[in-house]
């Protein structure tokens, strides 16, 4: 019988061989039920009351023990490795500056900036202090036995958007090139600078760290460009490449967290970003192309880096990237619906 450390070693190397490209017979695969986006729960605050629709969340509101509970049903389920992430708190923008609220069972962030200008990372931010604390307490829970998984961290275009707002980032972006620059630039030395204290806190699981299941042998991190579809991609290749190059640069396997409605626009950019380990796609059933126009930007990904592709499709529009794509760098997070 297969206990679950070999089980864990067997992972390892099918892992390793997703990171390296290397041939296979099968991809990394996991097949679920669809179910629609749910809001959250709320979550009791410090002074004992539930979070309630319109709040205004503080650092000194957060209470650390109830964000931090949790574990793993398993440790290995199928071609993964299940761990614990603290709780989405819209960390990067909270520590860039944006007031952040409860609204429709989901915390957001709000934009606080009257124009372009850089942002600089306290050395003893609150919001900092708070994500530690959780992962802190997450990892004396898990002692070893399961991950500890990286949060939700948005990446600098993100970051800016939250703090500028949408349409004034894009104008900035023509009208105000310098300054804009200068706030992305700041906004990518924040994202770094979290990330790395961050994983400073968090001990390596099986002489790894994992994402999306993903065990690799080294410092894994998932950055995000979710407004660059707001963007060209003329403008996401001068503003954009150099944030996500410095990023890349300061983690051994770094992987970029894209959409489905604006993986087309930014395929070819991305393949350009020196030190970009992987690209995950999430579909954006039912808005947004569907599996039969993205295949080929898919096989074009799939010929080069690897790639993760998590959400609701058809079983047809499963075929289909079983059929056409290589399941050689490939990974498929997959819900099944009607």
């Amino acid at each position: 019988m297969r206990t679950v450390q070999s089980a864990v070693e067997d992972l390892r190397e099918r892992h390793r061989l997703f990171w390296d490209m290397a041939p296979v017979a099968q991809p990394l695969l996991s097949v679920g039920r669809y179910g629609a986006l749910k809001e959250r729960d709320p979550f009791p605050l410090a002074d004992g009351r539930w979070v309630g629709e319109g709040d205004l969340l503080r650092p000194q509101d957060i209470a650390a023990g109830p964000l931090a509970s949790g574990r793993p049903g398993t440790l290995v389920s199928g071609d993964f490795i299940q761990g614990v992430a603290p709780y989405d708190l819209c960390w990067t923008e909270a520590i860039a500056g944006c007031p952040l609220r409860w609204r429709t069972g989901h915390v957001w962030a709000e934009c606080f900036l009257g124009e372009p200008a850089g942002l600089q990372l306290a050395s003893d931010d609150p919001w900092l202090a708070r994500l530690l604390e959780i992962t802190r307490l997450q990892v004396e829970q898990a002692q070893g036995q399961y991950p500890v998984c990286q949060p939700l961290l948005r990446g600098p275009v993100d970051m800016a958007a939250a703090a500028l707002g949408d349409e004034a980032l894009c104008l900035a972006l023509i009208d105000q090139p310098d300054r804009a620059r200068r706030l992305l630039a700041s906004c990518t030395e924040i994202f770094i600078a979290v990330a790395r204290t961050w994983s400073a806190a968090v001990p390596s699981f099986a002489e790894g760290y994992c994402l999306y299941g993903i065990w690799a042998p080294g410092r894994s991190l998932r950055t995000q460009c979710d407004n660059a579809a707001l963007l060209s991609p003329e403008l996401y290749r001068d503003f954009l490449v150099c944030c996500d190059e410095r990023i890349c640069a300061s983690f051994d396997y770094p992987l970029m967290h894209t959409h489905s409605g604006f993986i087309g626009m930014v395929a070819q950019v991305l393949l350009q970003v020196q030190g970009l380990r992987a690209v995950q796609v999430s579909l954006d059933w039912p808005a947004g192309p569907g599996v039969a126009e993205l295949l080929p930007v898919f096989q074009l990904l799939n010929q080069h880096l690897p790639l993760i592709i998590t959400g609701g499709l058809s079983q047809a529009e499963l075929g289909l990237l079983l059929k056409n794509l290589s399941p050689r760098g490939l990974c498929l997070q997959v819900d099944i619906h009607d």
